[in-house]
């Protein structure tokens, strides 16, 4: 992966499948169901991304309020870029 964050790649990705699939002839049956296969994996795997990182995130709340830190301070995971 580039130093873009992961939703940002997630994002593109999502927009991509998104032009794939709006590009695709809707009278090519077998085009546009492999295609839609492809995005309900995208999809899929998306939600996994999203729900890994809202885990991420609960986690980290967690910890900051149990150890009575500002959650101001607390850095985000890095999979959500914040790179510090």
């Amino acid at each position: 992966m580039d130093n873009k964050g992961v939703f940002d790649t997630l994002n593109d990705a999502l927009f991509a499948q998104m032009d794939k699939l709006q590009s695709i002839d809707p009278r090519d049956k077998d085009a546009m169901d492999q295609c839609i296969a492809q995005s309900d994996a995208v999809s899929k795997l998306a939600g996994n991304i999203i729900n890994n990182a809202t885990t991420a995130i609960n986690m980290m709340k967690f910890r900051a309020m149990e150890s009575g830190i500002d959650k101001a301070l607390v850095n985000a995971p890095k999979m959500l870029g914040d790179g510090r």
